[in-house]
């Protein structure tokens, strides 16, 4: 009898309608708690209770629902979108045509008056992926760098717009606008109806607030600056050099300094003038160049500080200064300056010195007249008076009671018809208390009318060239006196010696007919003298 052989036991088959439960894989599938209203029922009749939607609610990615066949496609199309969307980096924000050649994974932000494959997405993020521009429609907040630009982006409302506070961050800070764009000579651009700065009082601080303004040197500028319709019409600061300067301009092209502080000695000075007169507490120069200016304060031999004119110096001096015992000297740098005129007396005791170069006279010209009234007084030393404008009268004039005092100057030539080297009337004084030199002819050397005075004694007088007078070398009328006693001279000249004229005196101590230069005998007139 065969052996009998074990059977496999019968597979038990599963009752028709039932089937293995699913919950595990459905845990694995959806991690997230299941809510509580739906515990109690089986995971099958959960269906469409679990999501509310097929795609999530701000990136729109999609999701994989259940017994969704293909899950793959789903999983990378979500895939694909956030590789675009992550660290969001565009290439441009200026095309409004897709470029003709984009590599793979190229985004750019559609430009207004999009055409071909991008029409109608102005503002997008257009991304090549599969060799297809792909769109996304940003939402707000969202953040973009353009390359082309180094620029961060931000997508405001319906704009993408330059987040320079971003930026700022991220780079270390070049830009930053706050309601407007800065640029690069603006880089910090304010659009607002005020700015407030005020001290610490979260952290807190130290209870100060210092708003600083820094410059890279002397010569650079410090300033805040006031416009109306983008002119400039107020600035002060430090405008090209140390001192605290405030000044105005009526048209923000030229400038006029009101009110200047000196970084070095703290003193006021105010260049257009003011009803208030400084007083000196020493002695003071003022420089004058050929290459300065006279909106500048005239207080350093600087091209920047320098005033351009003898009349701006003598205009401060008399105008806004009480001398108050002090001297004030005004130094001139060489080169040829016109003239100047100040007519009133000067405020407070003190000498007022117009120098040049004692040494060498003819380093400095002053081409035009020196005219001195109504009580000023003047000293001049160290420059070379000549013809080298149109002036008027003399090249050293007092009049009205004006009183200059003459150094080591020389005198040069003065071809206008008419003119003197030296000119006194209506109680006007020329002084010449120095040696000098005559290198060029006039009509006169020396001429009075009217009560003044002109005095050179004991000078040697030097001559050069033989210089030639048209009228004569001195001439005094109505009631004047030229008194040239004791001199010495030195070289020769042509013309007539003296004319005094309508009770006139040329008072030459005795100094006989031939005393004085030239080469024809003078005349006494009408009750005038030589003596």
């Amino acid at each position: 009898m065969a052996p009998k052989l074990d059977k496999p036991s019968p597979k038990i088959a599963q009752p028709e309608g039932r089937r293995r439960c699913h919950c595990r894989e459905i845990r694995r599938t959806y991690p997230r708690p299941i809510p509580p209203t739906l515990r109690s029922q089986h995971p099958r009749k959960q269906k469409g209770k679990i999501m509310s939607a097929e795609t999530t609610e701000l990136l729109g990615l999609p999701y994989i629902v259940p017994s969704q066949a293909q899950k793959h496609v789903t999983h990378n199309e979500a895939i694909r979108t956030l590789d675009a969307l992550v660290q969001l980096a565009v290439k441009s924000r200026d095309l409004a045509a897709p470029p003709a050649d984009p590599a793979p994974g190229q985004r750019h932000i559609v430009a207004d008056g999009a055409t071909g494959a991008w029409t109608g997405k102005e503002g997008q993020v257009a991304a090549w992926l599969d060799s297809h521009w792909h769109f996304l429609a940003p939402n707000p907040g969202w953040l973009a760098w353009v390359e082309e630009e180094e620029t961060l982006l931000v997508f405001s409302t319906a704009v993408w717009i330059d987040f320079a506070p971003a930026a700022a961050v991220a780079t270390g800070g070049s830009m930053l606008g706050v309601n407007t764009d800065a640029d690069e000579t603006n880089r910090l651009a304010v659009k607002s109806d005020a700015a407030l700065f005020s001290h610490d009082d979260v952290l807190p601080g130290t209870g100060d607030m210092r708003l600083v303004v820094n410059k890279a040197a002397a010569e650079q500028t410090a300033s805040f600056l006031f416009q109306d319709d983008w002119s400039g019409r107020a600035e002060f600061g430090l405008t090209g050099n140390n001192d605290l300067t405030f000044k105005v301009s009526d048209d923000g092209a030229a400038w006029k300094n009101a009110i200047v502080i000196d970084h070095a000695t703290a003193r006021v000075a105010f260049p257009a003038g003011t009803p208030y007169r400084e007083p000196l507490t020493a002695n003071r120069t003022y420089y004058v160049r050929t290459d300065g200016s006279d909106d500048n304060t005239g207080l350093a031999n600087e091209t920047s500080e320098a005033f351009l004119t003898i009349q701006q110096a003598l205009d401060v001096i008399y105008g806004t200064l009480d001398l108050a015992g002090y001297n004030v000297t005004i130094q001139l740098a060489a080169g040829t300056y016109g003239g100047a005129e100040k007519i009133g007396a000067q405020v407070g005791l003190g000498d007022i010195l117009l120098r040049g170069d004692p040494t060498t006279p003819s380093n400095v010209i002053i081409g035009a007249a020196i005219k001195i009234g109504g009580g000023g007084r003047l000293i001049v030393d160290g420059v070379k008076a000549q013809e080298a404008s149109s002036m008027s009268q003399a090249s050293f004039a007092a009049t009205g009671n004006g009183i200059i005092e003459v150094h080591a100057v020389e005198f040069g030539a003065l071809t206008s018809g008419g003119l003197s080297h030296v000119y006194a009337e209506q109680g006007g004084v020329v002084r010449l208390l120095q040696n000098y030199t005559i290198n060029g002819g006039a009509s006169r050397h020396l001429r009075t009318v009217q009560l003044g005075q002109i005095f050179a004694a004991a000078l040697t007088i030097t001559l050069t060239g033989t210089p030639a007078f048209g009228t004569a070398y001195a001439q005094a009328t109505n009631l004047a006196r030229a008194g040239v006693n004791g001199c010495t001279f030195s070289g020769s000249a042509t013309g007539t010696r003296y004319l005094a004229d309508a009770l006139a005196v040329i008072f030459t101590n005795g100094g006989g007919a031939t005393y004085l230069p030239g080469n024809s005998s003078g005349s006494e007139t009408n009750g005038g003298r030589y003596m």
